[in-house]
């Protein structure tokens, strides 16, 4: 156990203490960063409009699946597990999947 920590500590330690060149500029070992700017994101829809929409699942879902269950052919076993992906898809998304 000692072993293998004083290994680690020497693998993190290693590129802090000789990774930088007599001019202290980064080694080629290592990584450039980059600077990503940052994006803001705002919602659409108003807080008051946002409020007010129901969450959950529209009240279509189980209709449709049931068409597109009773569509399958009797025993089409993988049909009818598409049929309960997309009914699944629907719940989770809102919307009936293509």
């Amino acid at each position: 156990m000692i072993c293998a920590s004083v290994a680690l500590a020497m693998f993190q330690l290693w590129p802090i203490i000789f990774g930088h060149n007599s001019n202290s500029e980064a080694s080629a070992s290592m990584p450039v960063p980059h600077m990503v700017a940052a994006v803001a994101t705002s919602s659409a829809a108003p807080i008051k409009a946002a409020a007010s929409t129901p969450i959950g699942p529209p009240q279509s879902c189980y209709n449709h699946y049931r068409a597109v269950y009773s569509a399958c052919a009797k025993g089409d076993r993988a049909c009818h597990l598409h049929a309960a992906d997309a009914w699944d898809l629907c719940e989770a998304t809102g919307t009936w999947p293509n």
